[in-house]
């Protein structure tokens, strides 16, 4: 407080120093004009004065000859009362004329202007002129004169002081107004000095951001944001400098290798993308400890693959070894999301010595065998031979005819009939599609729907496959009696169960061909669920709100999700071969398709076997209480006529193959001779995505289980 009272009173100390200076400088200023007009005026009296005393002494001199000449005597105080002085001086003068005692006696006052002794006047001596020596005889006559308003007149020093206090009170004003604003104007420096302290700072620190991002989106530019990894850009900068040196003859030989994961998209599907980038991440640093000790360049190359330039490297088959010692440092187990996975990785490997390549013919080279190490069933590494180039240009010129096939109509519907082994009839048809290529011939499916998928052509195959069905369905009900009734299946792909227009296709195409929906079933495979199966769910359940039926295709090929059985409108599940003619002991065999059937029966779904190529399987099929069954057995795929052929013999008498399967069945128990309680097909959460052979070795101990119980029960009868 004491500081701030010192801060203002600093203000006023310049205003304070200018008034008393201002006034000191002015008093004296003035002082010295007054006594200066004051000299100017005595000056001016006293030229007065005598010019008076002589007008005077010339009058009584005059008025004393007059006398004498009239013989009279001369009275001083006669003739100077006759003067009449007060029209001879200056109105604006006091005058004294008075008798003065050269002996020092007081002065007599013979005219006088004022009441009061004329003080400090200015003064003339007047001689008395020959006759009135006698008046004084010790004396003479002095005028004295002053002015009326004195030597320093009032009203003048009142203006002059009046002006100066003016003069003084403007000039401080104006020193204090200037005082604030120098004061003002300082505050003002000091903030702007402090605005551009802090502008300089956040400069600086902006300047220093800049710096830092400029750094780290070039470290961005050429690194993976997830795994930390050089990316593509990079990992092709360093094979065309490592090619330049190849021609240079500075490298003898690079390997260039490009890595896949296996089952990281069902990985995605299944545990979430956020599951798979932190399955990447891990996989990345596995490579990293694997590669530290070569002289490489790792990079992420896009999701789930990752590219490998190796220098220096001697042959082709050190090349394959190091991508083995890629592909074994996988091999632990990976521990995420409280799960262990088991994941491997495809190599596809290339090696250049020649240095006349292009990077982009590497990275060819190196995808090509990695897509030849995808059709393996094991995970390997694949080193790229040159025969290996003219399959891709295959493929791609497969794709480019794929695109005018339906416009040509090359492509064509066959049909394997499904039987009944209850009636030995044909319930119905699956239609199975082929690709009459002009130049490669008849194409099945794994032929070219791969490429379809990639191409983008599955949506429009799968709708004219649907378009094709129900027309040759409504030909066949005309063909057929009235009460006959049958069905195809068509199989739909993942990526024709992302058609958000599915449903309303089928109800239309149903309601142009006037089809039942009874006649159409829909076969869908658990890849085809997993992607999404949410959004998957609700298309089935538009489907099988049209009254069309799902097949659940090839259980237990892959991951067999039990719970898949209830989430998803299934009305039946095909039994794909592995669980009905694989290798091992028939018996083992037998009770593994048992619990198969009856855990179909539990959840009151219908079974269908599918590749039934012997008696054998067929009687172990109808005696275990399976419903349907399609393979070579009964018939191979054929055309429409051929199956609507079948279809007519299945009716009448003609039952020559299926009636050997029907004889051996007779004599058979109808019931199934394995018997498995609901209860014991009940999984927990944590094993409701189990790979196949899981699935079987526990469906495969209960069967063997109830088998041995009932054999003991049996002899225990006899």
């Amino acid at each position: 407080m004491k500081l701030a009272f010192l801060k203002r009173g600093s203000q006023w100390l310049p205003t304070v120093t200018v008034l008393v200076v201002i006034l000191l400088a002015g008093g004296r200023l003035t002082a010295l004009s007054v006594q200066q007009r004051a000299a100017q005026m005595r000056d001016s009296a006293e030229q007065l004065v005598a010019g008076y005393g002589r007008s005077i002494g010339e009058q009584l001199q005059t008025l004393a000859d007059r006398a004498r000449s009239d013989g009279a005597r001369a009275e001083l105080d006669q003739f100077l009362s006759s003067l009449q002085l007060s029209r001879l001086i200056d109105s604006e003068y006091d005058f004294e004329l008075s008798k003065m005692d050269a002996a020092g006696g007081r002065p007599r006052v013979f005219v006088s202007t004022r009441i009061d002794p004329l003080s400090d006047g200015v003064a003339s001596v007047i001689r008395a002129p020959q006759g009135f020596s006698q008046d004084l005889p010790s004396g003479y006559l002095q005028l004295a004169i002053r002015p009326k308003t004195g030597w320093y007149p009032v009203r003048e020093l009142a203006a002059a002081i009046a002006l100066l206090a003016f003069v003084a009170w403007l000039l401080a004003f104006a020193t204090h107004d200037l005082v604030h604003s120098m004061n003002r104007a300082k505050e003002a420096l000091a903030l702007s000095r402090r605005k551009l302290q802090v502008t300089n700072g956040r400069l600086v620190a902006e300047i220093q951001h800049r710096e830092s991002l400029e750094k780290s989106f070039e470290h961005s530019r050429y690194h993976d944001a997830f795994t930390g990894l050089p990316n593509r850009r990079y990992f092709m900068d360093q094979l065309d400098r490592a090619l330049k040196e190849v021609r240079a003859r500075r490298r003898q030989r690079l390997a260039v290798m490009l890595l896949d994961i296996d089952r990281f998209k069902l990985i995605n599907d299944t545990l979430g993308h956020t599951a798979g980038d932190e399955l990447v991440v891990q996989a990345a640093r596995r490579f990293q400890k694997a590669t530290a000790q070569l002289e490489c360049v790792l990079a992420r190359w896009s999701g789930d693959q990752f590219a490998v330039l190796v220098f220096d490297v001697h042959s082709t088959d050190a090349a394959l070894d190091i991508a083995s010692w890629l592909q074994r440092a996988l091999h632990e187990p990976i521990d995420m999301r409280k799960h262990r996975l088991n994941v491997a990785a495809r190599v596809g490997v290339t090696c250049i010595d020649s240095g006349l390549q292009r990077a982009e013919e590497a990275l060819r080279e190196a995808d090509i065998a990695l897509s030849v190490a995808k059709r393996h069933d094991s995970a390997s590494a694949v080193a790229y031979q040159p025969e290996m180039g003219g399959s891709a240009a295959s493929l791609v010129s497969l794709e480019a005819d794929l695109h005018v096939a339906l416009e040509r109509r090359e492509l064509q519907l066959l049909y394997q009939p499904i039987i009944d082994l209850k009636t030995q009839r044909v319930a119905g048809a699956e239609a199975l599609l082929r690709w009459q290529h002009p130049v490669e011939g008849l194409l099945t499916p794994d032929k070219f729907l791969a490429v379809a998928e990639e191409a983008g052509l599955i949506v429009p195959i799968t709708q004219w496959t649907i378009q094709r069905v129900c027309k040759l369905a409504a030909d066949w009900r005309l063909r057929l009696p009235r009460d006959r009734h049958f069905y195809f299946s068509v199989n739909l792909s993942a990526s024709a169960l992302r058609d958000p227009d599915l449903g309303t296709y089928v109800a239309r195409i149903l309601k142009e061909t006037d089809t039942p929906p009874s006649s159409l079933k829909f076969e869908l495979t658990e890849g085809g669920l997993i992607s999404n199966p949410f959004a998957v769910r609700e298309i089935l359940d538009g489907l099988h709100s049209q009254g069309i039926e799902m097949m659940l295709d090839d259980f237990g090929t892959g991951y067999s999700s039990l719970s898949y059985l209830q989430l998803f409108p299934f009305d039946y599940v095909k039994i794909d071969r592995p669980f009905v003619d694989r290798g091992g002991s028939e018996r083992a065999n037998s009770a593994i398709a048992a619990a198969i059937v009856q855990m179909a029966s539990s959840l009151g779904l219908k079974s269908v076997a599918e590749i039934v190529e012997t008696p054998a399987a067929a009687q172990d099929l109808q005696r275990i209480g399976c419903d349907f069954a399609q393979g070579y057995l009964y018939c191979e795929p054929v055309e429409a006529e051929k199956a609507l052929q079948m279809l007519r013999r299945s009716d009448g008498v003609d039952t020559s193959r299926p009636a050997a399967v029907a004889a051996a069945a007779a004599t058979i128990d109808d019931s199934p001779t394995v018997m498995i309680p609901q209860d014991s097909l009940m999984l927990s959460e944590e094993t409701l995505m189990l790979p196949a052979e899981e699935v079987a070795k526990q469906l495969k101990k209960e069967a063997l289980a109830t088998t041995g119980s009932r054999a003991t029960r049996s002899r225990g009868v006899g």
